[in-house]
């Protein structure tokens, strides 16, 4: 199992190899690693959170921008308002403009959801953000209504998910071409996309102007590769820094910067993917959260820096559930619970997982497989590249009986977010549904009044305590490697600010 997961050191030479003979990097120029470049490329809506937002937010924006405690602020919409329950209006900002010279217009939000709404667009991850919405329309240059069927509680901060592209460069160059060359409304314009790097200039005339002239993101998918290019000087950061590298990094004159992502590291156990999967049964899924020791692996592998996940949701969410106190670890009562469900022997299972993207995942796969091994249910765990792990979430198409899902609250950092993916309404394709469950979602999602929305939230996980729909693991946390010479570095719900980062001596 451990070879599976182990990068060899041949190949982690070989990438830092081929960096290093790239030209050496001038004194403006950032050169930033990622785990992966979006597999949908320029295309924001083919894909949502990791691995896009690394490079995506250099040079796209949405309506909205959420903190990181949940409040959407301006961005491209300057203010909003509910007209009546199932009418916004958002306000745009004034001046701004599109790389390519066209005018940010409330005619370019409105092609943009209109177009998601379409039967092309429905096909996309991001669509789902929209699926509640029946129009999109200009009322005059600066201003855009959308109506919505149902009541929508939480549309502003969706607003921040659903990214704007240019109307005529999108219409003119189809899905695939603008797919390749991007055009966006942020700090920056792409000037070229290749397979594992994107090259990206500043641009003078942005509403939020970068400070660092030139950057290139660079996918180098093994972690020791990662570490070793900034350690060499080949890179400026690098994401997924593993916390045992943490103190070799300061040694070597660098810097770490830690931050909680707003996610929650679980393996899903899904009750819609196969007809006779062991995890159909509910007592299974709570057995196996009764087998795996997670402060073991906190304590372990993060060095004190996460916390154990009680539900799918971290505290800074909004609907968080205090009450909900999560899983002990408690063997036997899981040996007790496979016994009632049939299966007093255990049995054997396939996960297909991503590695790589956090602190410590790798290993955690590995210790978790280790604990349900101990009651009887044999994971083989199968790592994949996320590329594929979309593919087979977008259809459905899993070869294993469960797969690695974190529960993410970003962008909104709001507990629907995450169970909205765990849900009857899940788009492309539900791989976990329960009927009565989704009532109290679809009240939380039309409720307004935000203490009633939170008591229906909290209600959606206490129901998910009992269902166990995922084996909950850690709370994320991010590690980044930073050379000396970068400065103002910030991560807001694991967006980058790259327009704020400036590069010293």
């Amino acid at each position: 199992m451990e070879k599976r997961f182990m990068k060899s050191g041949l190949a982690a030479l070989f990438c830092v190899a081929a960096l290093a003979a790239l030209p050496v990097q001038a004194q403006q120029h950032l050169r930033l690693g990622v785990v992966e470049l979006p597999p949908s490329r320029g295309n924001p809506y083919g894909g949502s959170g990791t691995p896009g937002i690394f490079t995506w937010s250099m040079f796209y924006d949405g309506l909205t921008f959420v903190d990181t405690k949940g409040v959407p602020g301006a961005a491209l919409g300057q203010t909003w308002r509910n007209s009546d329950p199932t009418t916004w209006e958002f306000k745009l900002r004034a001046g701004v403009k599109f790389d390519n010279g066209e005018a940010l217009d409330a005619e370019a939000v409105a092609a943009a959801v209109n177009w998601l709404l379409s039967e092309q667009g429905k096909a996309q991850v991001v669509a789902r953000e929209v699926s509640n919405f029946a129009s999109a329309r200009a009322v005059d240059a600066s201003t855009v209504e959308f109506k919505t069927k149902t009541p929508d509680a939480i549309l502003p901060s969706r607003m921040a998910n659903i990214f704007i592209v240019a109307p005529k460069a999108w219409k003119d160059s189809g899905l695939e071409g603008y797919s390749n060359k991007p055009v966006g409304t942020g700090s920056y314009r792409v000037e070229s996309w290749a397979a594992e790097k994107v090259v990206l200039a500043a641009r003078s005339d942005s509403w939020r102007p970068a400070k660092i002239p030139r950057v290139e993101s660079i996918s180098l998918p093994e972690r020791p590769a990662r570490t070793q290019a900034l350690l060499s000087g080949q890179l400026d950061v690098v994401i997924g820094v593993d916390t045992g590298d943490i103190q070799r990094i300061r040694a070597a004159g660098a810097e770490v910067a830690i931050a909680p992502a707003p996610q929650v590291i679980s393996l899903s156990m899904p009750n819609r993917v196969k007809p006779n999967s062991p995890f159909n049964d509910k007592r299974v899924r709570q057995a196996a959260n009764f087998a795996v020791n997670k402060k073991a692996i906190v304590d372990g592998l993060f060095e004190g820096q996460a916390q154990v996940a009680t539900q799918g949701a971290t505290p800074t969410a909004f609907g968080y559930n205090p009450n909900v106190k999560g899983y002990p670890y408690d063997p036997d009562r899981a040996k007790k619970l496979l016994a009632e469900a049939g299966h007093p022997n255990g049995f054997k299972a396939v996960a297909e997982v991503v590695v790589g993207s956090f602190a410590g995942d790798s290993e955690m796969y590995q210790l978790m497989a280790q604990d349900l091994s101990k009651v009887g249910i044999q994971v083989e765990l199968r790592p994949i590249r996320f590329p594929d792990w979309l593919r087979k979430y977008q259809s459905n198409g899993w070869d294993g009986d469960t797969f690695g899902l974190s529960w993410q609250l970003a962008p909104y950092m709001d507990v629907i977010r995450a169970v909205a993916y765990y849900s009857c309404a899940q788009r492309p394709a539900v791989f976990f549904c329960d009927e009565e469950t989704q009532k109290v979602i679809d009240a939380s999602n039309s409720e307004l009044d935000k203490a009633k929305r939170e008591k229906l939230l909290h209600q959606v996980q206490e129901r998910y305590f009992d269902l166990a729909p995922a084996l909950w693991l850690v709370e994320a946390i991010d590690v980044y490697g930073l050379s000396k010479r970068v400065r103002n570095f910030k991560d807001v719900n694991r967006t980058l600010l790259y327009h704020e980062m400036t590069l010293g001596g």
